[in-house]
């Protein structure tokens, strides 16, 4: 039996190379997201953690400096904490792009894949037909042989 061959394989092994890539960056930006998620997390546990001491350094003689300390602390790391939330607001907007960029790379595959899949089986068709034609005429052959033998009889 002959082997199929796909003229647009190629085309193919570059629309998955292309949604390959898709992918990654899409994974490259999650990840960085959830770093950020991380940290911004890691920052609010420091924020609350931090604001417990100040409660227990409260009671009885208050050191003033340590409360200094802690307004300024619990500033820089709230002025962080929004640059954090901002830098994520865009990079959601970026994984949006990235999915919608797979979601494309993925059609493309998909519609030469379907191409692929319906050559294939009109090839497979054809090739059944092309089967049936031989034994057709090997079933012929051997009938008129039959037939010259039963009348050479």
């Amino acid at each position: 039996m002959a082997k199929f061959v796909f003229k647009l394989q190629t085309l193919l092994k570059h629309r998955q190379m292309l949604e390959d890539r898709a992918q990654q960056e899409l994974a490259k930006t999650l990840r960085r997201r959830m770093i950020l998620e991380g940290q911004l997390r890691q920052m609010q546990e420091s924020i609350r953690d931090s604001r417990h001491q100040l409660a227990d350094s409260l009671v009885g003689r208050v050191d003033l400096g340590q409360t200094t300390r802690f307004a300024q602390f619990s500033g820089q790391l709230r002025l962080r904490a929004q640059q954090h939330v901002m830098e994520m607001a865009k990079l959601e907007k970026e994984v949006q792009a990235r999915r919608e960029a797979l979601v494309r790379a993925t059609q493309a595959r998909r519609a030469v894949e379907l191409l692929r899949d319906k050559q294939f089986a009109q090839w497979q068709q054809s090739e059944q037909q092309r089967e049936s034609a031989v034994f057709d005429e090997l079933a012929t052959q051997q009938y008129l042989r039959l037939r010259a033998m039963e009348a050479g009889v």
